[in-house]
């Protein structure tokens, strides 16, 4: 049996498939065993082909359906992973893993005190469970509870003095509170501790890249490359940084296409190259990379809506819709993706159908400023001043500097002035006597 395989279901996926590789398992686990391994190597579609053939076989089993769940977060499909932690919770309320992977998933939703939940429910049964603590701290973080967060990231220290990450966190976290020097100390024991694997030296860049410092940033790009010449996240973080900073459109792609010949199915490269396309108006080169991530992922939902925004450029509206739809059905409550619909339906001159959309994301979001400011130009286009004017009020309330928002909501306080002096001028011509 299984069992005899996973000492507990407290392992993390990782320490799951070093204990497989030293005690390979029967035949009768020897699905889930292969879903592990491809799991592990980032074939991620193959996984979950294994443990679905594992459910077909024994549909009560957990570790199965919590593998695959973590296997579906990792592909972004959030709410099919929280369906599959949902089931096992219902079977047993106290399986970690899949405690702990909710809780992933729901940070990864933007619900921080939530996943805080069950990251505690966790740490009720495993008090010392590192990655639960750690993932705790950083939700802590992302609610401006940057001091919570260090005493967390230092419980992590105790446990295991060399965690890069809490080691990083932490680094992070003394940022926020404005102690610079501190931070500064942090990061460069971080860089120490996990120079091996060159991580912590393109996170110090990236979050340089987040401060501005985008040049001081591609220097600890190199660095990480100097150690880990095949880091594709580093690559990837460099060829965005250099775009950023305006170097030739040559030049970044090369970047990219180094990243795609390291791995040919690294779907973040062949992402961001997509992007790159669609900007330099290489529509058809475009689709092609969205094409080799559906090759890779068919369900891929950034791919998907991407792929239907480079089509709507082209000019093919029936095929633009067509992939946006698809991506709204694996994904309804993806807020790109509805952001993308809108804007295809805009630019075909459906206007009142890319309002209803509008509508569906601000139901599932009524402070995503895009939707609010794309709802009130959807709105200045049909010269409903009177209504778009509260969506660019609402906008600008939660980011004060956003320039479409100032634009469009200047432009119809204008109208509004104008409309106003028309009828001022109607209703003296109506009054006078001839």
């Amino acid at each position: 049996m299984l069992s005899l395989y996973i000492l507990s279901p407290n392992q993390t996926q990782a320490s799951d498939y070093k204990l497989f590789k030293k005690e390979p398992p029967k035949d009768s686990d020897k699905l889930i065993y292969e879903g592990i391994v491809f799991s592990h190597e980032n074939n991620f579609h193959k996984a979950i082909s294994c443990f679905d053939k594992a459910l077909h076989v024994n549909p009560s089993s957990l570790i199965a359906l919590s593998k695959k769940g973590s296997t579906l977060y990792r592909l972004e499909r959030f709410e099919d992973a929280l369906q599959c932690f949902d089931e096992v919770l219902k079977i047993d309320p106290k399986y970690i893993d899949a405690l702990y992977n909710k809780g992933l998933v729901l940070g990864e939703q933007g619900n921080h005190e939530k996943a805080i939940t069950f990251f505690e429910k966790v740490l009720d049964i495993n008090y010392n469970f590192v990655d639960a603590i750690y993932n705790k701290g950083v939700e802590l973080s992302k609610l401006g509870k940057h001091q919570d967060s260090i005493v967390l990231f230092e419980r992590v220290l105790v446990i295991d003095p060399e965690n890069s990450d809490a080691i990083y966190g932490k680094s992070l976290s003394l940022g926020r509170l404005g102690k610079n020097k501190e931070s500064l100390l942090w990061f460069d024991k971080a860089a120490q501790a996990d120079s091996k694997k060159s991580k912590s030296l393109y996170d110090k860049g990236a979050e340089l890249s987040k401060l501005g410092k985008h040049l001081d940033a591609i220097s600890f790009y190199h660095k990480a490359l100097e150690v880990d010449p095949k880091n594709v996240e580093a690559i990837i973080a460099k060829g965005r940084t250099l775009d950023l900073v305006g170097f030739s459109f040559k030049q970044v792609i090369a970047v990219f296409d180094k990243a795609i010949e390291i791995d040919p199915k690294y779907i973040k490269a062949l992402m961001h190259k997509g992007f790159l396309l669609e900007r330099a108006c290489l529509f058809k080169k475009s689709v092609s990379c969205f094409d080799q991530i559906l090759e890779i992922d068919l369900e891929n939902v950034m791919a998907l809506y991407s792929k239907g925004v480079v089509l709507n450029s082209m000019k093919k509206y029936p095929e633009a819709i067509f992939f946006c739809k698809r991506a709204l059905a694996i994904d309804p409550t993806n807020l790109k993706a509805l952001g993308s619909m809108v804007w295809i339906l805009e630019h075909q001159g459906k206007i009142d159908e890319a309002l209803s959309y509008c509508d569906t994301a601000l139901e599932i979001n009524p402070n995503y400023s895009y939707t609010l400011s794309y709802k009130g130009k959807l709105l200045y286009e049909l010269g409903k001043y009177n209504e778009a004017l509260p969506f660019y009020d609402r906008t600008l309330r939660i980011e004060p500097n956003n320039k479409r928002a100032i634009f469009y909501r200047s432009q119809i306080l204008k109208k509004l002035k104008q409309n106003e002096n028309d009828s001022s001028f109607l209703n003296k011509f109506r009054k006078k006597k001839f």
